[in-house]
């Protein structure tokens, strides 16, 4: 009997290690629609592959078909036939090829396409780069805290394989093993929680899919990784729920076929629009201190990126690229740039007139079409810090870097060309609330335990705004930006500190606050603050002494109003003199 017992614990844990072993790559999620999710990972041989699904945890009603993959293949099966604004549980299932038996792999979950007027929660995070800069186990920590969020997808903005930095700089040319190499590496980490959110990626210089690495055949960077990116990611190409890029490239698909690069592309969830931009495939030649206009979309994105937002009807519009089109010659910078070049229109000093010369028929500068669709915000990366800056009534969103242990990054600031805004320091991520009526964007600060003290934490919001939907565009307020009083020595700016004023309070209690100013004769003249959610502790928020339509206050004496969810107020003064 004894004997038996062991014969038979010796076949179970072959036959689970067999099925164990298979596994080269853990599975993500990409392309979540209304009524589907798509899923992506790989086996090392031969497998049947099915995932079972359902509505309640542990209880799967539904099951895929069962698909068999070659070794080495990508496994990317789609889960159709969902409910939309719906959470679903789901199991991957896998076995030898004409097994009956088979392994279970650890449930994980999804949300499918919110519908109008739903609230939900979306994260973004930029420049991993995992680099000899980069801490690995700080990265761990901040894409938990992001899994934590439990946010419907995460958009990252680029600078992940860092292909393009890697690649020999004599001839200009990289291994395709080394690519390789990368994009296993970069899913190893993901993979610990985009099993249940869903992966958007922007690209990045560093991914070195740019039009001047290009040489009209295969043979060169920008195909390599455009292969191998989408063998081991999912980006969406256009259909009936995604728009994108429908240009056929040449060399760009399996085996150096022709095919989609699925680089730009957009979707709506809940209120929401999202666009994610690629300007580095149609910029060539490089460009450089000189010539700015070589920073490009391209006619065709352009124009998709115009028609796309005219489209729209949604409450809150979202753009996402690695960095600006245009900036300096690497592309770095903010609202400092943004009247330059195919952004803004302007020749490298920022007055002369020059895009029908650059861009002839082309329809206004990117930065025009933005604001005249009442574009939210645009969230860019390149530049690995925390920035909020307001222009034209659009905010850009500069996104810290989530790998970075080097907390006085910002001191960088000025060499990149940032002289406004507000600027703390790494490393996190942005969570941000889709509401109704509102969006809340909130900065999430990741530290290792040994980095942690009495005052800074793991997790801890240190800057926070929102944005409503009678926002800048009808009253012309950019909306302040709630700082956690534990970060006041990290912030750089805002500049000049002249012309603002600080307002500070503490929270005994989490609660929703607006703040408002009010002249002498008790005229409310600045919504400085909307129902924004903060926790407990002490905070600050910065007025630039400019009102609701931004022109600058009077001298005098002002008061200002902080109102909770629960109706508990308090008051106090703030003197301008100039």
């Amino acid at each position: 009997m004894r004997k038996n017992l062991y014969l038979l614990a010796i076949l179970f844990f072959t036959k689970y290690t067999v099925h164990s072993q298979t596994i080269s790559r853990q599975e993500i999620l990409g392309k979540p629609t209304d009524t589907s999710v798509t899923l992506k990972m790989f086996f090392s041989t031969s497998a049947e592959v099915a995932i079972q699904f359902g509505t309640t945890s542990g209880n799967y009603s539904q099951q895929t078909n069962w698909q068999t993959f070659a070794a080495n293949d990508p496994v990317e099966i789609t889960i159709n036939g969902l409910q939309p604004d719906t959470k679903y549980f789901y199991a991957v299932i896998y076995r030898n090829p004409g097994d009956t038996n088979f392994t279970t792999k650890t449930e994980h979950s999804f949300h499918t396409q919110r519908q109008a007027g739903s609230s939900f929660v979306y994260v973004v995070q930029a420049d991993p780069h995992l680099d000899a800069s980069s801490d690995t186990a700080l990265y761990q920590r901040c894409l938990q805290n992001q899994l934590e969020d439990n946010p419907d997808f995460m958009i990252d903005l680029g600078d992940f394989l860092m292909t393009d930095k890697l690649k020999n700089t004599t001839t200009n040319l990289i291994p395709h093993d080394t690519i390789t190499y990368r994009c296993n590496l970069l899913r190893s980490y993901y993979e610990n929680i985009c099993h249940s959110v869903p992966l958007f990626i922007a690209l990045g210089n560093h991914e070195g899919e740019a039009g001047w690495n290009l040489n009209g055949t295969a043979n060169n960077i920008a195909v390599w990784n455009t292969q191998e990116r989408q063998k081991f990611f999912l980006n969406p190409g256009p259909d009936s729920f995604y728009s994108g890029d429908s240009t056929i490239q040449n060399y760009v698909g399996p085996n150096n076929t022709a095919g989609q690069r699925k680089a730009y592309y957009s979707w709506t969830w809940g209120d929401a629009l999202f666009v994610v931009l690629d300007p580095y495939w149609y910029t060539n030649p490089k460009p450089t201190a000189n010539t700015g206009w070589n920073w490009s979309l391209g006619l065709t994105q352009y124009n998709w990126l115009k028609t796309t937002l005219e489209n729209s009807t949604a409450k809150f519009k979202f753009i996402f690229a690695h960095q600006i089109v245009g900036g300096d010659a690497e592309g770095r910078g903010g609202i400092e740039y943004a009247n330059k070049y195919e952004w803004g229109g302007m020749n490298s000093d920022g007055i002369t007139p020059a895009f029908t010369t650059n861009r002839p028929g082309w329809y206004k500068p990117i930065k025009d079409v933005l604001t005249e669709n009442h574009v939210t915000i645009f969230f860019h990366g390149h530049d690995h810090f925390f920035d909020k800056q307001d222009k034209d009534c659009l905010v850009y969103q500069e996104t810290p870097q989530p790998s970075l242990p080097n907390f006085n990054y910002p001191s960088q600031a000025a060499t990149y060309g940032y002289l406004n805004g507000q600027i703390v320091a790494n490393s996190g991520h942005l969570r941000i609330t889709v509401g109704a009526s509102q969006i809340q964007v909130d900065y999430v600060r990741a530290y290792l335990p040994a980095s942690e003290n009495g005052t800074r934490h793991n997790k801890d919001v240190s800057a926070s705004y929102t944005i409503p939907l009678n926002n800048c565009y009808s009253l012309s307020n950019p909306t302040a930006v709630i700082w956690n009083s534990n970060y006041a020595d990290e912030i750089v700016y805002p500049n000049p500190l002249t012309t603002s004023s600080k307002i500070e309070f503490t929270l005994k209690k989490a609660d929703r606050i607006s703040i408002y100013i009010y002249n002498e004769l008790g005229q409310m003249i600045k919504n400085l603050v909307t129902n924004n959610s903060v926790s407990e502790g002490n905070f600050q928020v910065l007025w630039d002494g400019k009102d609701d339509y931004e022109i600058p206050v009077s001298n005098g004496t002002y008061i200002y109003k902080i109102i909770g969810e629960n109706g508990a107020s308090s008051t106090g003064k703030i003197i301008v003199t100039k």
